[in-house]
């Protein structure tokens, strides 16, 4: 939106006239003066200083019947009069504006002490009562306030009383929050007044409202935050202060309608100045200053304008300084992660203090990494109930998502919300969560942050995961070097004492005690060469009883082989299915990825790989293996035998296999087995396809 600010007389009270339009729901306002001028009869004429909805030419013709009506109508000692039906009456002037097409009249004297100004008029065209009639009088007061001001703009503020200011720009130089801020305006600004307490609202230019901040008038910060008006709010003076640039008070705060009276008992107002906030021409804000020993007069709000350019100048070095520093201490934070997820450390070793330190540094209340399928880390100041509501949200798997929820009364601050995915190879696997008790939404630079550091956690996710992939290989390639060992040594030495034992035996048969001890000793070496054979079988089985291991050796050995990087995300849903199911069907499976890998790493040229296993809603084991590589997925399944042979294995055990695009560009092969068969001492597995899991105990 779009506000004037520095305004001209004219341009003010127009805007005056605009305001007393959108808070009263009439089609024209106009504000009239009294003026030196006479008509030809010798009658004093009004001067229109404010006009806002009159769509006719003729303003001279609207300005005597206003004369003719402003003389009839009696406003003596009464704040306004409304005349709902113009049409019945026969007050002097009222053709002039039914010809106008105009069937109401509201109508409030501009004052300056005892003395009338002018008048502010307001005119419908359906008869009836006008919308909040009780506010008039508060637009005619600020009229009032502007006229004054400008006609003793000489009005200088007293020097022997701004003692105060001289110390405002280091006050806010060590200022840290909003709240510290307010306090050092508190007490630079009420002590020119006689003031107890002063509040400062900021413009939110993203959601059009003005900010109370926190430490304004003294109460906490709950409160403070709490109150949040928008500026286009045609019933609110301080909307009106801000959208017009006129100051404006009220001696009667407890009384007056266009204050909430709410916000009067949380504050403790009786007596209130608001003045609007410019630097260089930008509205951003409005100052409150409250209770002072005596009433305000119109000379408080000309003292209030001198000195608020001050105060606006404060009040945006301290948000350029405060938002200075929480950039920079987002950019430390997350360059350390960056530092600790290359240097290989384990993710809990730094994720838990970068959740708390990125909180502290964007004021969150509650911050949360939650995997899915795994115990969240949480960080909080705090304690919420709301962070249930944030946990259970996630729960329902959101995408990159902000909210707001505003305050419903003084002490509800309301809250925001900001969620970012955590991927890893194009899945998600996991929720970076924040959310703030105060109904402000996380600034750009934040929510950066926050995916920022989401990002990172990621990286650090599938560092963690190659890492323990390598480390399997080197267990499956170290279990396979001591039974090639044990094989190539052991064995043979055994198996060549036998021979040795039998060739003896046939050379000179023994008798007696020496038969017996050679039979036995015989005997044992058999028995040794069974086990030693057994363990080497063990050993060396590719075959490891866990589903999960027997695919990762199978990956890490075509890693090997045809050196490309390989991928591998395991759902935990489908590794506890795949555990449970019969050999034969579980090593179809393993042929199929052996032969789809294979295929891949032959003929798709450098490309990236992955290998995906999930479970299906139709209670089905789907294992994929997906490339982006040039291979076309209609050679690579008419290609050879292999994939035919595979094709015949899964239809036995009730699986099928397709061959088909990739969404990369690339082919996608895809085995899938029903889960139903199993081990029948084995449970069912879910029935829900996750991403790969990830813990966080």
């Amino acid at each position: 939106m779009s506000l004037a600010s520095s305004p001209g007389p004219s341009r003010t009270l127009d805007e005056l006239a605009a305001a007393a339009q959108r808070t009263l729901g009439c089609e024209t306002a106009v504000i009239t003066l009294a003026s030196s001028s006479r008509s030809a009869s010798g009658e004093r004429l009004i001067a229109i200083a404010g006009v806002a909805g009159f769509d006719g030419r003729d303003l001279d013709d609207l300005r005597r019947g206003l004369t003719h009506l402003d003389a009839a109508l009696d406003l003596r000692g009464r704040d306004w009069v409304g005349i709902p039906f113009l049409a019945g009456t026969r007050l002097s002037g009222a053709g002039i504006v039914l010809g106008y097409g105009f069937a109401s009249v509201l109508a409030a004297p501009i004052k300056a002490g005892d003395q009338r100004l002018g008048t502010i008029y307001a005119f419908k065209r359906e008869p009836g009562q006008f919308r909040n009639e009780a506010l008039v009088p508060t637009v005619a007061r600020q009229a009032a306030i502007a006229l004054d001001h400008d006609q003793a703009r000489e009005r200088s503020l007293d020097p022997s009383r701004s003692h105060g200011f001289a110390a405002l720009d280091e006050l806010v130089l060590a200022a840290h929050n909003f709240a510290e801020l307010a306090r050092a305006i508190e007490e630079a600004v009420a002590p020119l007044f006689g003031a107890e307490k002063t509040g400062i609202m900021v413009w939110d230019e993203e959601r059009e409202v003005l900010q109370m901040v926190g430490g304004s008038f003294g109460v906490s910060r709950e409160v403070a935050l709490s109150c949040q008006v928008k500026v286009l709010d045609p019933t609110s003076n301080w909307a009106r202060v801000f959208s017009t640039g006129r100051g404006d008070f009220s001696n009667a705060a407890t009384k007056d309608p266009g204050i909430d009276q709410e916000y009067v008992r949380a504050f403790g107002i009786e007596k209130l100045m608001t003045t609007p906030l410019h630097l260089a021409g930008r509205p951003i804000g409005v100052l409150h200053v409250a209770n002072p020993a005596e009433d305000f007069t119109v000379a408080d709000v000309e003292r209030a304008a001198l000195l608020t350019p001050r105060v606006a100048a404060a009040l945006e070095l301290a948000r350029t300084l405060f938002k200075l520093r929480r950039q920079g201490k987002l950019e430390e934070i997350l360059s350390s992660v960056a530092v600790a997820v290359a240097s290989g450390e384990s993710v809990m070793d730094f994720l838990r203090p970068a959740i708390g330190d990125v909180g502290q540094a964007v004021e969150a209340s509650f911050v949360a990494m939650v995997p899915d399928g795994g115990e969240p880390a949480i960080w909080r100041h705090g304690h919420s109930p709301l962070e249930q509501v944030v946990l259970d949200e996630v729960s329902r798997r959101p995408g990159m998502r902000a909210y707001v929820v505003g305050p419903e009364k003084a002490g509800d601050p309301g809250w925001a919300v900001f969620y970012a995915p955590v991927h890893l190879s194009g899945h998600r696997v996991g929720t970076l969560a924040a959310m703030r008790t105060r109904a402000e939404p996380f600034a750009r630079e934040e929510r950066q942050a926050l995916v920022r550091l989401a990002g990172l956690a990621s990286l650090s996710f599938a560092t963690e995961r190659y890492k323990q992939q390598r480390a399997e290989l080197a267990r499956l390639q170290e279990r396979q070097r001591i039974a090639d060992d044990l094989h190539d040594d052991v064995a043979q030495i055994l198996f060549a004492a036998q021979l040795n034992l039998d060739a003896i035996l046939e050379r000179k048969p023994a008798t007696g005690e020496d038969a017996a001890g050679i039979e036995r000793a015989l005997g044992l070496l058999v028995r040794a060469d069974t086990t030693i054979r057994k363990v080497i079988h063990q050993l060396s089985s590719s075959a490891s009883p866990e589903f999960d291991q027997r695919l990762a050796a199978a990956v890490a050995r075509i890693e090997g082989e045809f050196s490309v990087a390989i991928h591998l995300q395991l759902a935990s849903a489908a590794v506890d299915a795949a555990n449970r199911l019969r050999r034969p069907p579980a090593d179809a499976l393993i042929k199929a990825a052996r032969e789809a890998l294979v295929n891949a790493a032959k003929h798709a040229g450098p490309c990236r790989i992955r290998v995906q296993l999930a479970v299906t809603d139709r209670q089905r084991l789907l294992l994929s293996v997906i490339d982006d590589g040039v291979g076309g997925a209609r050679d690579r399944a008419e290609a050879g035998h292999g994939l035919a042979t595979i094709r015949r294995t899964l239809d036995e055990h009730g699986g099928c296999l397709r061959v088909g695009q990739s969404a990369g560009g690339g082919t996608k092969v895809t085995a899938s087995i029903p889960i139903e068969d199993r081990d029948p001492t084995g449970d069912s597995a879910s029935s829900s396809a996750q991403s790969g899991a990830v813990s966080f105990a």
